[in-house]
This record gives C-alpha cells, structure tokens and sequence, in this order.
C-alpha cells in the first residue's frame, strides 16, 4: 500500500503531471544538500554575491568623497537642508517640490552628521553600495531562472553586482549630494520585490511593493517610467501561469503606490518650467551609452553582451529591455515638453544593462558551467574584467575626482576672500550659476564680507535666489572697498551685470587687484573718493 501513491504519480500521462513552481526559485533541496558541504558552499556563494558588490561600491564612493568640491546642484541640496521649516515650506512652494524626500532625509542627516561635503554625500554612497547588492541579487535571479544552478546563478551576481559598482558614473553619483543614488536604489528594490511576488509571494509582498514604488517616485519622478517593464514582467507571468490574480494585485498594488505619489507629481507639473533649460539633441541621446557606461570602447562590449543576453534571459527578456531601453527612448522623445532627458537622471537604466550583459557572458561561458564549478568562477571573473574595461578610460574616472569643467572653482576663490578681506568689506557677485549660494556654503564657518547689492535674501522670496537693491548706488554707499566676485565668460568682470550696478561700480570704483581662477574672477574694487561715515 505504502507504493501506491508513488506508482500513481509515476503513471501520470504528461499532461496531466503537476506543473513545477512559476517562480525562478527552485523547490527547496533536501536535508543533506542543505546540510553538506556542497549546500553551505551555495550559501556562501549567495552571501558573497550580496557582499562583494557592496563592499566594492562602497570603497569606491567613500575614497575621497569629500575631495572634489560642491557644485550648483549640492549647493542647492545644502540650502534647502539647513533653512528653517517656515522657509523651507516657502521653498517648496515655488522649487524642487518633486525632491521634497530627499531634502527631508539630509534635513534629518545634517544636524547628526554635519554638513561637510562628505557628510552631505555620504547618504548617495550608502544607497549606491545597497543598489550594488541589488544588482546582484537580480542577476541571480535571472539566470536562475534561466536554468543556471545555485553556484553559478550567485557567482553571476557577484560579477554584475561589481561590474555596475565599477561603473564611472556610478560611483560619480555615488558621491553626489542629489537624490540621483535613491532613483537607482529604489528603481531596483521595486524590480527585485515584484519578481518576488510574481513567485507568488503573500499580499504583503504586493503591498511592499506598492510602498516601494512610491518612494521610487519621491526619488525621482523619471523613476516610474519603470512602470511599463514591470507590466512586461506581469504580462510575462500571465502567460506562463494563466493566473489573472497576478495582474490584478499588479494593478492595484501599482495604483497604490501612484496615489501615493500623486501630489508630487501634480507639484511637479506645476514646475517644470524650472528644467526648462535641459532641451537634449540627437546627439545627447546617441552618447547617452557612453555617459551611462563610461566610454565608447567599454559601452561596445558591455551592449554586444546585453544582445546575447537578451536571449540568456529568457522569461525575464521583457522587464530587463524595456527598463534599459524605454525610459531614455521615451523622455528623449518628450523633451521639448517635459525635460526630462539627462544621463543622471536615467542613471537608474544602467543596472538592467549590466544585468543583460551579465546574463550574456554566462551564456557565452554556459559548457564550462555545466561540467565544473570552476566555470562559474570564470563567470565572474569575466564579468568583473568586463566591469574593469569601464575604468581605463582615464577621463572617465576623472570626473569622479574632479569638479565638473563648467563648475567654477568656488572653493579657491572663496578662501582667496576669507584670507584678505578685512573688516567693513563689502561683497558685489556678477553671475548666472547661483555664485551667492556657493559662497554662502563655503563662507559658512567664516566671517565673509557683506553682500551689499542684495536686496531681498531669497529665503524670504522662498527661492534660490534673492533680488539685488533697485538704487546700487545707495547700497554701495558706505563701502570703500568691495569684492567683486565675476563668472562672465570673456575678458570683461563686468558683462552681463545689471546697467545700473555696472555703472555705480565703474565710475565710482577703481580695480585694485585681480585675481582668476577656473571659470572665476576675484577683483578687489577700492572707491575713488571715500565713503561717507554711517554713523
């Protein structure tokens, strides 16, 4: 009696045999291959995948984090984090109310930790070492459920997970004050999430993943163009399962976590108009894989594994091409309205490419895999030598160092006036790119000289901005010496000032010194006749 049931099943027509599980995961093995030798090498091999990845994103975003200097953007991340509630609200108000979150994570940092640039980077770093372990655990999953066995699907991850650590722009942004990191974080936690529901995980899992989607919104915006690849999974899954279950806690799971977001995405409407500047041609989306990848020689590789990958892939082909291809396609193609299309903000569509090329180079290592273990260590070391051609193009990893070319050096000419201005000085700034705010960050442990043509501070406009004073010539008034800090382009400190100051400056001032830096003059105006007395 006790082999009946084994001869039932065994006589089963193949139909009608029970279908194995939808999900990539395998059934659980049994006692001894949990318990032997081989069972804690995968599991080894599985907690590698996740470590090794975010310890090789960590180094590379915390080394000299705090070296190259702040920029615009920062400056503006560092403002809105140390106003006051009245004025931050005011902030919001009229700017950046889509990057609110964000804001409030470093408004909850800085008091702890300070205000340094490390310290303002160091949440970016955190978020892209996670990302790393993501990538990992994604590719895993990926080529598990491509056939690939326990050690190879982890030893797969490893190498994605560090290739996408390597990656230049990666660890660039890594060490950036914006919320660029938290895209790419949550981009994938939302991904890693529903291909754990779609295994068919508990409503609990489809409710994370909703809480999930809305945080990737409050990130970035661009980050739920998303959407579209994970109908490709849900779609996918449907096929194979028939379970129309599965597309309807999709969609009330994704409508979730849209309500959740929905106010900021009707204040981000209502302020686009401040990207309007950002209008990408052509050939901004054509280098689009080299900004993404970091140079030609390595976007060629990288994209012709991720071809092959497509079909190593498998059931997953569709999350994976339409996460990598249909953000930029789409936000290139709306960029006259929207403004959307910038390399650091489609940053998050690096990590499905990665992951395809991951899964390409195990195909194309797949007879050594299948007869040795010592084929999924070529797997990853393939993957990670594929991760190294991405840092040999030295200008590449330059800019992880260095300030951008179109930044100004602020930091040099801030100490230059913090070293030789003297009491009762006065400050006059002539520049399109928020100088006023980089100096205020970089004076902001320093006594600094009175910015004397500013009218109205522009936490009381609830701007970035504040206005200078209608009559320069009053506001000069009682200054014999003024610091006239200048990024006008060309020869002449005085283009593109204000007439009126220009003329107050000019006539009632002589140029005692000048001193230039990169995209930056620093001139010491003394007055003709001397000031009256303010007293």
């Amino acid at each position: 009696m006790s082999t009946q049931p084994h001869q039932l099943r065994t006589a089963l027509r193949p139909a009608e045999r029970p279908l194995p599980p939808s999900g990539p995961e395998r059934p659980a093995a049994t006692t001894d291959e949990e318990t032997g030798p081989s069972g804690r090498g995968h599991r080894a091999a599985g907690v590698l995948a996740v470590l090794l990845p975010a310890l090789v994103a960590s180094y590379r975003c915390l080394d000299g984090i705090g070296a190259r200097q702040m920029w615009r953007d920062e400056h503006a991340s560092w403002w809105a984090a140390t106003l006051n509630t009245a004025d931050f609200r005011a902030l919001l108000s009229n700017i950046d109310a889509v990057i609110a979150p964000y804001y409030l994570l470093l408004r909850a940092w800085t008091p702890a930790f300070g205000d340094s640039p490390a310290s303002l980077r160091t949440p970016s770093a955190i978020a892209i070492a996670v990302s790393a372990s993501l990538v990992a655990l994604l590719a895993r999953r990926v080529h598990r459920a491509a056939g690939g066995s326990d050690l190879s699907a982890s030893l797969t991850g490893a190498g994605a997970g560090t290739a996408f650590a390597l990656l230049p722009a990666v660890a660039r942004y890594g060490q950036e004050a914006r919320p660029y990191a938290f895209a790419v974080l949550l981009s994938l936690l939302a991904g890693v999430l529903l291909l754990r529901c779609l295994d068919g995980r508990s409503g609990a899992a489809w409710a994370w993943y909703g809480v999930t989607l809305t945080l990737a919104g409050a990130a970035h915006l661009v980050c739920l163009l998303v959407l579209p690849a994970h109908a490709a999974a849900v779609l996918t899954s449907w096929i194979r399962s028939r379970r129309a279950a599965v597309a309807l806690n999709w969609l009330l799971a994704t409508l979730l976590g849209l309500a959740g977001i929905s106010v900021l995405v009707l204040r981000g409407n209502s302020q686009s108009k401040q990207i309007a500047w950002n209008n990408p041609t052509r050939d901004d989306l054509v280098q689009l894989p080299r900004d993404l990848l970091g140079s030609w020689p390595a976007a060629a590789v990288v994209l012709a594994l991720a071809l092959l990958g497509l079909w190593a892939a498998r059931r997953h082909v569709g999350l994976l091409a339409v996460w990598a291809l249909l953000p930029p396609l789409l936000t290139f193609a709306t960029a006259d309205r929207l403004h959307l299309f910038l390399d650091r903000y489609l940053l998050f569509t690096a990590a499905p490419v990665v992951v395809l090329a991951a899964a390409g180079t195990a195909w194309i290592l797949s007879p050594l895999r299948r007869n040795t273990a010592l084929g999924g260590v070529a797997v990853v070391l393939a993957a990670t030598l594929l991760a190294g051609i991405t840092v040999l193009d030295r200008s590449a990893m330059a800019a992880i160092r260095n300030n951008p070319v179109a930044e100004p050096d602020y930091r040099g000419a801030a100490a230059l006036l913090a070293a030789e201005a003297k009491p009762g000085d006065g400050m006059v700034f002539n520049s399109q790119l928020n100088a006023r705010r980089a100096f205020a960050y970089e004076l902001r442990d320093r006594p600094a000289p009175t910015d004397v043509m500013l009218q109205y501070y522009p936490e009381d406009l609830g701007r970035f901005q504040g206005t200078e004073c209608d009559d320069p010539s009053e506001c000069a008034r009682y200054s014999d010496r003024l610091w006239l800090v200048s990024t006008a382009a060309g020869p002449n400190p005085f283009a593109q000032m204000a007439a009126g100051t220009r003329t107050v400056l000019q006539e009632q001032f002589k140029v005692s010194s000048t001193r230039e830096l990169h995209k930056i003059k620093v001139l010491l105006l003394e007055r003709v006749q001397p000031a009256p007395s303010n007293d």
